[in-house]
């Protein structure tokens, strides 16, 4: 790690004494929410006294690397991953702000609002193919503008910055060129321009360059009072970069919990969007053992979806929906990787122990168990509406152990559907309570069942007696 990040981590590292707390939460991340966590850790702290939150602001592959090691507890990140590379790394993912991305000049006699910018013209400019401000593609673009016969100079930002993954999409998707010889990523290797390691040393450069360009998230453009352009959109509209523009191209957006919620904001449909839209993601690891932990990480990025979007509109973010909150709380609530006093076991070993004739209990619902289940499964049905926690109340829940094998030595396999379903946790947890001895719990369940190609019945359900 060079110099700059580590003046960088000193300066930006929130810091709360630890003495004074039981329990410290770590972030890792980008730059740019920097301010947006040490607010939300300091509002936290003063109603949680035993947890503290701190934020260090690196970059998000550091974060995400950190994270995947067990290091810290989230990495924040505006590049969202698929469902695969999620998968691989054992993480799920979720917007928690949105902001709009946007060029950044210094053009004299030009202010904000301005320059008149499409993708197609931004993406020659950055490619190096228009090197003069009054090219005839700016021109046709700005015919009120006085335009200088100067030289461009291009910045942009060094690898796994802020920004740069928004941008960089954005002119895959209008400019053919950009697309076929840079592409779209974090790091990219660009044809042209002056390299910047941080936003504070692109405003500075801007500022003090006249005829220069870059790009920034608009928070850090007003911050620092850098002329911004007006980008057309999809619609072939001219808009500003703002809270109602990012809102108008989010409104766009169907979020699906199944995919990670990994969308791009960039040249989405409507009138009034901002065609470089970014969302901002967390990164936490898809389950975990340590349930003190887990639940302290939980509270606070839970508290901070629901109380935070006064702090985040404040600092020129836009804040998420709260009509998703309920889809983003569901998709935390993977059930822990291993339970205390049963034995986790995968497809293959359900299959031999099924062999050796061990019972099998399906807790899911009729409906679920109606279309399709394991051979020889028996229903009983566990319906939860305790929290989904490993702390949760049984006595919230509907089931009935009367229906398990009366001889409490008798070994049996409880499953459901994988992970993020308690069903199969709670019955497994309840039986060891009631003093079942021998429990399997089948915690891939149906989905890891399927992908093994095991044969299923189809049969009306069967309750056990």
């Amino acid at each position: 790690m060079n110099a700059y990040y580590l003046r960088l981590i000193a300066a930006l590292l929130f810091v709360i004494p630890v003495s004074a707390f039981s329990l410290e939460l770590k972030g890792v991340g980008r730059v740019t929410p920097v301010n947006v966590f040490a607010k939300l850790s300091a509002d936290y702290a003063r109603l949680n006294l035993d947890v503290s939150v701190n934020y260090t602001a690196i970059n998000a592959a550091e974060g995400v690397k950190l994270l995947e090691f067990g290091e810290i507890d989230f990495a924040e990140t505006d590049m969202p991953f698929t469902k695969e590379e999620l998968k691989k790394k054992g993480l799920a993912q979720f917007p928690y702000m949105f902001s709009a991305i946007t060029p950044i000049i210094n053009l004299p006699g030009v202010f904000s609002g301005q320059l008149n910018l499409d993708g197609k013209t931004l993406g020659d400019i950055f490619l190096g193919r228009i090197s003069r401000w009054n090219d005839p593609a700016i021109a046709a673009l700005n015919s009120r503008v006085k335009l200088p016969d100067e030289k461009i100079v291009v910045v942009h930002y060094a690898e796994n910055s802020s920004g740069t993954f928004s941008l960089s999409s954005y002119l895959s998707k209008v400019n053919p060129d950009w697309k076929s010889s840079v592409g779209q990523g974090m790091t990219l290797n660009w044809p042209v321009g002056a390299v910047m390691e941080s936003p504070e040393a692109m405003a500075e450069y801007i500022k003090n360059t006249p005829y220069s360009i870059g790009y920034a998230d608009i928070s850090h453009a007003r911050k620092n009072k850098l002329s911004y352009v007006r980008m057309q959109n999809s619609s072939g509209t001219f808009v500003s970069p703002h809270a109602g523009s990012v809102e108008s191209a989010v409104d766009n957006v169907k979020w699906n919990a199944g995919n990670g919620f990994s969308e791009a904001l960039t040249n989405e449909g409507g009138e009034a969007s901002w065609p470089i839209s970014s969302p901002a993601f967390i990164l936490i690891k898809k389950t975990s053992d340590d349930r003190e932990r887990r639940q302290a990480l939980l509270n606070f990025l839970g508290w901070g979806l629901r109380n935070g979007d006064l702090d985040v509109a404040n600092l020129d973010f836009m804040p998420i929906k709260r009509s998703i909150l309920p889809l983003i709380r569901d998709s935390w609530n993977d059930s822990p990787l291993s339970l205390e006093g049963a034995t986790k076991v995968s497809a293959a070993e359900v299959k031999e122990l099924l062999a050796k004739g061990v019972q099998i209990i399906d807790a899911r619902i009729p409906a679920e168990y109606d279309v399709s289940h394991i051979p020889k499964a028996i229903r009983v049905t566990y319906i939860d509406k305790s929290a989904k926690s490993a702390n949760f109340n049984p006595n919230q829940d509907t089931y009935d152990l009367t229906k398990l094998p009366a001889d409490k030595n008798a070994p049996l396999i409880i499953y459901c559907n994988s992970g993020a379903c308690w069903k199969s946790y709670k019955l497994s947890t309840a039986a060891i309570k009631a003093g079942y001895k021998k429990i399997y719990w089948f915690r891939g369940g149906m989905p890891e069942w399927l992908e093994n190609r095991y044969p299923i019945e189809k049969t009306q359900s069967v309750e056990a007696k």
